[in-house]
C-alpha cells in the first residue's frame, strides 16, 4: 500500500536529528507496568527512549478510558497539555511531566470547545483552537485559531490569530515551524475537496501573510486533516480520510519535500502506525525523538468471553476511544520510505 519515493529524493523524517541527539530524551512513555492511579504517578517517564513500534504513552494518566484526542508537549519538557472530548466538546487539560497530581482543565479552557495545543517552538506562544467568540462579536460560533503569550505571571489572555488566517469559516489544528510558518487545516473555495491543508507564511511584523493552499501533492479530493510541519519545514505529516491506501477509518500519511523545495506526493505510515481504527493528531517530543499521535485502535478481545472482561477493557485506554501513543521518529523513516 506503500508508494515509494525515489532514493535521490528520500529523506530522513527529521534532518536535524543530528543535532538533537545530543539533548536529554524527553520521549514520553508505553510502560509495561500498566496503569497507575494519577496521584500516585511522580513522573510519565520521560528519560526512556521511545520504542520502534507504538505504545500507549502516559496510560493512566494521559491515555486513560476518557476519548483523549491531542497532545503537546512543552519545549522544555515540563508540561503536557491534551485535550478531552465529550461529544463534539473539547476541554484542554494540562499536566506536569514530573511531580504527583491528576491533570487539571487548563486556566483558560473549560467555558467553550477547546483543542488542539501546540507550543511555538521556542515555548513563549501555546497556539490552540476555539469556537468562542472573538470579542467584539458574540455571534460568532465557528471555530477559530488562538494563541496565548507566555508573561511573567504565567500566560496572557487568550488572542484571536485573526485575518487573514482565521475567516468567517472554521480553521483547524495549528502546526508551526522554527522560521514562523503556519499549517492549518481549513476548508475554502480552492479546496480540492472537504478539508484541505493550507500555509500561511510569517509577514516579517508578527503576522501572517495570505495563506496558500499546499496543493496536490498534499491535498486530494478526500479530506486533509490535522498536520504537523516539521520544525525545518521539510516534511509533513497529517491525517488524511477515505484514499484507496487508507487501512481503515483514517490514516497518518507523510510528504517530504524534495531537493527543488516541492512537496512530494504522500505516502501512507502504513502498520504498526497506522490500524483499521482512526489515526491522527500528529505530535512531536522537544528534542525531536519521539513521534505521538492519537488513535482510536481497540486493545485487546474485541469479543470477550464474560461481562467482566468486557467491562474491564471499556473501563481503560484501548477502548475504542481516543488514546495518545507514541513511538520512535526513526520508524517514521522505516515506514514513510
Amino acid at each position: 500500500m506503500l508508494r515509494s519515493t525515489s532514493p535521490t529524493t528520500r529523506r530522513t523524517f527529521w534532518p536535524w536529528l543530528l543535532a538533537a541527539a545530543m539533548m536529554p530524551l524527553l520521549a514520553g512513555c508505553g510502560g509495561d507496568a500498566g496503569p497507575e492511579p494519577a496521584q500516585a504517578r511522580t513522573n510519565l517517564r520521560l528519560s526512556e527512549p521511545p520504542r520502534a513500534t507504538p505504545t500507549l504513552f502516559g496510560e493512566g494518566v494521559v491515555s486513560t478510558d476518557l476519548n483523549e484526542r491531542d497532545i503537546a508537549l512543552s519545549p522544555d519538557g515540563r508540561t503536557i497539555f491534551f485535550t478531552i472530548m465529550n461529544g463534539n466538546t473539547g476541554t484542554i487539560v494540562e499536566v506536569a511531566a514530573e511531580g504527583s497530581g491528576a491533570p487539571e482543565i487548563a486556566a483558560f479552557s473549560g467555558k467553550y470547545s477547546d483543542l488542539e495545543p501546540f507550543f511555538a517552538p521556542d515555548g513563549q506562544r501555546l497556539y490552540f483552537v476555539s469556537n468562542r467568540p472573538p470579542a467584539g462579536d458574540s455571534t460568532s460560533v465557528d471555530y477559530d485559531i488562538w494563541y496565548l503569550d507566555r508573561t511573567a505571571d504565567g500566560w496572557s489572555e487568550p488572542v484571536n490569530l485573526g485575518a487573514p488566517v482565521n475567516t468567517e469559516g472554521n480553521e483547524f489544528y495549528p502546526s508551526v515551524s522554527s522560521r514562523g510558518a503556519l499549517v492549518f487545516t481549513a476548508r475554502k473555495a480552492d479546496s480540492a475537496g472537504g478539508e484541505d491543508l493550507y500555509i500561511a507564511q510569517p509577514d516579517g511584523a508578527g503576522g501572517f501573510l495570505e495563506p496558500q493552499n499546499l496543493g496536490d501533492a498534499v491535498n486530494t479530493a478526500f479530506d486533509e486533516f490535522n498536520a504537523l510541519l516539521s520544525p525545518d519545514e521539510q516534511a509533513l505529516i497529517f491525517s488524511s480520510y477515505g484514499r484507496p491506501d487508507d487501512l481503515g477509518g483514517g490514516d497518518l500519511y507523510i510528504s517530504r519535500k524534495n531537493d527543488a523545495g516541492d512537496w512530494l506526493p504522500a505516502v501512507n505510515l502504513g502498520a504498526p502506525i497506522n490500524s483499521e481504527a482512526l489515526d491522527f493528531c500528529p505530535a512531536l517530543s522537544p528534542d525531536g525523538h519521539a513521534f505521538f499521535f492519537t488513535s482510536r485502535r481497540g486493545i485487546g478481545d474485541p469479543q470477550p468471553a464474560s461481562y467482566e472482561t468486557m467491562a474491564r477493557r471499556l473501563r481503560g485506554p484501548g477502548n475504542g476511544q481516543g488514546d495518545v501513543y507514541r513511538v520512535a521518529v526513526a520508524a517514521l523513516d522505516a515506514a514513510g520510505n
